[in-house]
């Protein structure tokens, strides 16, 4: 017995020196980063500042950094909420005995999760383009004028938050049709018996028994939101006047556009701890709900 878990380590050992090299090592590399003051223009002459690149993103005056985080949270309350609920929804739909062909419309719908956010961006961008987009050439059918929804200071954030939508469903439904195949179909069929309804099944049994992965799939999908980058680079890089500005884009400015790469890292190490924040609240909220019930 003990060889054969001995033997275990043993083949797990590559992937865990893999993963250590190629995640670990670099986390630790951005935790050390945060506490220097590195400059893109004179990386080999770092310099030891201690908080002094938390204490600078506290305190500063600058605008832009005040809207940050309202712009970050909304984005991805947005982005979270439809995901999770149109997944359900979805997943729900193609999980009813009379819908033929289940299977081959998930692996359809997965195609926006596995195509590369750069990509999605650029997609999304072409469909709100101003004069030649699929979007403007709709609402002109309808007598309607052309929007500059990516430009439009109202309309960048809604734009952005739509494409991620978009892209991040397939995830939510992946989550929550593993939720309903792992139901007795038995319970549904004595809940029927009993005489309860679709809504009664649903509230009742459906609900109740999905509850972890509903905490999966928001414990997740938030730490992925909060770290979304590519799709909004793509389309709005932060634009414009800052409107799309979120924490990963602006860590990407700070590090790589003002060349300060230890207050990038601190941003970096913040969004982090921020998505490790929510992450407790959710769990915390659904205990509590837990022992209530």
């Amino acid at each position: 017995m003990k060889r054969s878990v001995s033997a275990g380590y043993l083949y797990i050992l590559p992937l865990v020196l893999g993963v250590s090299a190629f995640t670990l090592y670099p986390a630790i590399q951005v935790v050390w980063m945060s506490f220097q003051r590195i400059e893109l223009a004179n990386m080999m002459n770092p310099r030891f500042a201690g908080l002094g690149n938390y204490i600078g993103i506290f305190t500063s005056r600058d605008p832009v950094f005040s809207s940050i985080l309202r712009i970050t949270l909304s984005f991805v309350l947005g982005s979270v909420f439809f995901h999770v609920l149109i997944g359900l929804a979805l997943a729900l739909l193609l999980n009813l005995p009379w819908i033929r062909g289940g299977g081959i419309l998930r692996n359809f719908y997965m195609l926006p999760w596995i195509a590369a956010g750069i990509i999605v961006g650029y997609t999304w961008s072409f469909l709100f383009e101003p004069r030649t987009g699929l979007l403007n050439y709709a609402l002109s059918l309808l007598h309607i004028p052309p929007k500059a929804w990516t430009s439009d200071v109202n309309l960048a954030l809604p734009s952005i938050i739509a494409a991620n939508i978009w892209r991040g469903v397939p995830y939510s439904l992946i989550i929550q049709t593993s939720g309903l195949k792992s139901i007795d179909p038995e319970l549904y069929e004595a809940a029927y018996a009993d005489g309860a309804g679709a809504g009664q099944r649903l509230v009742r049994i459906t609900l109740p028994l999905l509850k972890e992965f509903l905490l999966l799939n928001l414990i997740l999908d938030t730490g992925m939101s909060f770290h979304v980058f590519d799709t909004i680079f793509a389309m709005t890089a932060g634009g414009p006047l800052y409107r799309t500005e979120t924490f990963s884009v602006y860590m990407y400015h700070q590090g790589f556009t003002f060349g300060d790469l230890g207050r990038g890292a601190a941003v970096g190490v913040l969004l982090l701890g921020v998505s490790l924040l929510i992450a407790v609240v959710y769990l915390r909220f659904f205990r509590e709900r837990s022992h209530h019930v």
